[in-house]
């Protein structure tokens, strides 16, 4: 068009029309630009850290930038000007192109933080961040309507106020479902998207109705080289760009999402280590995902025998929940145990990358035990690098080891409903998988909440992330929920007795060729059933009224108390009805026949209880028993309060309560048996696998308690005795055992071997003649002494009195 004509039409109204086919590309990259943003929020899990700023930098980018920004131009772009004469279409300004770019990143940021300012989802938030969001919205429209450079836009207030109502309301119901759903963890990645085409409505609905109430003015022909304006091509080609990144992105997230559920799947299938971490509030940490951070520990227990069953009462189990009440004694050891696992090829992984297993080196290992313990410790250093902790607090191992894979078939599950197993009395259940759950429980404080929410993680109530977790455990909710409400209140602190007298029954059950379960509390299962006595400690004349019933039963012993002598005392009476009412409760406790024959242990034993006040070393309860050794067939489950458990791990239990002196005794024996491992691994160019010593050789006892000196060199010296397993691992009968039992690996404990050499050296003075230098070798001396042995605890005494008293039963 010539400079005459332009002239003519300067101040004119334009015709135009809208293109449909760029009407609906404007909608698709709106959503794709809504949807990306909302994946972004998805993921953020607080306001701090620097993982979550650039989240919500993010998410501010796609939605302003695309959804919006880019969205206005190609919806401009659907706009033709007189007929569709090139040098008369709309043309854009730089400056304000690049302004109305910024705009909307800067507030719709905004709007996003103030949504975010709590976890709760409130009015006035959901009211302000989406007038913000609407804000945003038609700011950058007329911010961009602005800039264009040859037309002057002229508009209808009626319209304008329509399309700020539309902006404001449609992202704020959006944005509000939107956070509403992350709040309680029922945001699926199809409720992401449907409420990114809600939010894509409110930025396309309030732009349609702003350009159709919108009329342009001409004032000049900018289609001229060397006129500085951006021609629509070039608009439509960044735009497009900027969607095309987000259709990325998104996919980018599709497939993480599908790697990550595909990768939990197998884990239900593994045996994996698990981190259950509880808030001040009660809350559970997951990842964005609502999963819970886990590692693999390997593919699956490698049993030796049928009767090599991976659970509670094997002494690997014993020996882990054992080690994680005191992990410092191992963290300076893992470094060796991951070292040797690669150089017998059990794992070929980096450091913090999880231990891949391989069935074949597994199934040539002399010592699987011993494997799977660096396994596992391994495994533990990698989950605590995970969420950014130390080892030392990782938290404690629960006292359950859960199975996952197990789908149930309902048809094959009521079928066999009634079914019991005789031997060992516990409902029967058709399932089908073999994984195996291991959790380290921990509390934290609010500034360890704080830091594990920057550092991306998100605390939910049980209540909202329940049936997701039971999903990616491959589990019934009904399973699942029982074990995380116990473990809420787990590791808090120790349960112990209180200080006083307590009357407690030591029930032990028969098991074939397995040994014996305890009978304890089901929400404390390191306590036996008690009732604690309203007295501090027992005097003479209550240990003679107490020897009076000395090895009588329960129902002996409440006729007697029943219907006290006349020759009674007045503080015999009281006593008389005191003891009398501990073993009522005792019995509605227990509630079960077996009970009544139960018999009076009436010398008081000392057990650990807690601090009178409060803290520091225990104190020590006294405790009179009840013993009894039910009939083999006896249930498992009693009631709703008490149950049996393995004695093994029973007795293991006695050993981990705070303050306990026996955490420095397994601390060094820990050291015994895997220090050999971490310095070998600091030895170039030897191998691992052969340096181990058996725990039963001469050459490991002599020296694995040898201190260090800076003034003598570290010898790293091992004997092993003829016929000894070249491997140098242990049977899983030898370590494991002697740990659980108390027993020392070696009686004479660590021997110290030393060189004493001593140097005459004398100053050579001005016309001296220089004395002889003379270096006399003494011999070698040697010190031993007994190494520090586990005190055996009351159970052991209760344990041995019922199996004598049975004995001489028969």
């Amino acid at each position: 068009m010539s400079g005459d004509n332009g002239s003519v039409m300067m101040g004119q109204l334009m015709y135009h029309s809208y293109s449909a086919g760029f009407i609906v590309l404007s909608y698709f990259v709106s959503v794709v630009g809504s949807w990306t943003a909302l994946e972004l929020l998805h993921k953020r899990t607080s306001r701090n850290g620097l993982y979550n700023w650039y989240l919500l930098l993010g998410a501010a980018t796609a939605m302003g930038a695309v959804a919006i920004w880019a969205m206005h131009f190609i919806g401009n772009r659907a706009i033709t000007m007189a007929d569709g004469q090139d040098d008369l279409q709309i043309a854009y300004s730089p400056s304000y192109t690049a302004g109305s770019f910024f705009l909307p990143i800067c507030v719709v940021g905004l709007a996003f933080f103030v949504f975010t300012i709590t976890d709760q989802v409130t009015i006035l938030g959901t009211t302000l961040g989406g007038f913000t969001t609407g804000f945003a919205v038609c700011g950058m429209h007329y911010l961009g309507q602005g800039g264009i450079a040859n037309y002057q836009a002229v508009y209808n207030w009626r319209y304008i106020f329509g399309a700020g109502v539309i902006a404001v309301v449609a992202s704020t119901l959006a944005l509000g479902i939107f956070f509403y759903f992350k709040a309680i963890w029922t945001n699926a990645w199809w409720k992401r998207m449907v409420c990114g085409f809600m939010l894509a409505v409110a930025v396309s609905g309030m732009h349609w109705v702003a350009t159709v109430g919108t009329q342009y003015r001409f004032r000049a022909i900018t289609g001229g080289a060397g006129t500085g304006a951006l021609s629509r091509h070039a608009t439509v080609i960044v735009v497009l760009s900027l969607a095309i990144g987000c259709c990325f992105a998104l996919l980018v997230f599709a497939l993480i999402g599908q790697r990550s559920r595909q990768k939990y799947a197998d884990r239900a299938q593994q045996v994996v280590l698990a981190c259950a971490t509880w808030d001040p509030e009660g809350r559970l940490m997951v990842t964005p995902e609502g999963l819970l951070p886990c590692r693999k520990i390997t593919n699956s227990y490698v049993q030796r025998s049928f009767e090599d069953v991976f659970s509670i009462e094997h002494p690997v189990f014993c020996w882990l929940f054992r080690l994680t009440r005191c992990w410092p004694s191992v963290t300076d050891l893992v470094p060796g145990m991951r070292m040797h696992l690669r150089s017998t090829n059990i794992v070929n992984s980096q450091p913090n990358s999880g231990a891949e297993t391989r069935a074949d080196s597994i199934d040539g290992a002399e010592d699987y035990s011993q494997i799977f313990k660096e396994l596992f410790c391994v495994a533990a250093e990698d989950l605590a690098a995970m969420i950014q902790e130390p080892l030392e607090k990782i938290g404690v191992l629960y006292d359950e080891i859960m199975s996952t894979g197990t789908l149930r078939r309902n048809k094959a599950a009521a079928a066999h409903k009634t079914t019991a197993d005789i031997e060992r009395a516990l409902p029967y259940s058709v399932t089908f998988g073999r994984g195996q759950l291991l959790f380290v429980v921990r509390h934290a404080d609010k500034l360890e909440t704080s830091h594990l929410q920057a550092a991306g993680y998100r605390f939910a109530s049980l209540s909202n992330i329940l049936d997701h977790l039971a999903r990616s455990m491959q589990v019934t909710s009904e399973e699942l929920r029982p074990r995380l409400e116990n473990m809420r209140g787990y590791a808090i602190e120790s349960k112990m007795l209180e200080p006083g007298v307590h009357l407690v029954c030591f029930a032990l059950r028969p098991l074939f060729q397995r040994g014996f379960d305890v009978l304890v509390l089901k929400n404390a299962k390191n306590l036996l059933p008690s009732f604690q006595l309203p007295v501090m400690e027992l005097q003479r004349w209550q240990l003679d009224f107490m020897f009076r019933l000395d090895n009588w039963t329960v129902a002996e012993c409440l006729d007697w108390l029943r219907k006290p002598a006349d020759h009674f005392t007045p503080d015999e009476r009281v006593f008389s009805s005191q003891l009398h009412k501990a073993i009522s409760s005792l019995r509605k406790q227990i509630d079960n026949p077996f009970f009544e024959q139960a018999r009076l242990i009436a010398r008081p034993l000392s057990a650990p209880c807690r601090n009178v006040n409060g803290s520091g070393p225990p104190g020590q309860a006294k405790i009179i028993a009840f013993r009894v050794m039910t009939d083999v067939h006896e249930s498992r489950h009693l009631n709703s309060e008490v149950e049996f458990i393995a004695s093994r791990f029973f007795l293991c239990q006695q050993h981990v309560y705070s303050h306990s002196p026996d955490h420095s005794i397994f601390g060094r024996r820990v050291h015994r048996e895997f220090a050999m491992l971490n310095r070998c691994s600091n030895r170039p160019g030897l191998e691992t696998r052969n340096s181990i010593v058996s725990n039963k050789t001469f050459g490991r006892d002599l020296f694995s308690n040898m201190p260090a000196s800076p003034s003598l060199p570290k010898w790293n010296l091992s004997f092993q005795r003829k016929g000894a397993d070249p491997t140098g691992m242990n049977s899983d009968s030898s370590s494991e055992k002697n740990l659980v039992e108390g027993q020392p690996q070696n009686p004479f404990g660590g021997i110290h071997v030393s060189n004493e050499i001593s140097i005459d050296v004398h100053e050579i003075r001005h016309g001296e003649r220089s004395p002889d230098v003379e270096m006399t070798t003494l011999g070698v001396t040697s010190e031993a002494g007994v190494a520090p042995i586990e005190r055996e605890s009351f159970v052991d005494e209760l344990l041995s009195l019922t199996i004598q008293e049975r004995r001489q039963a028969k």
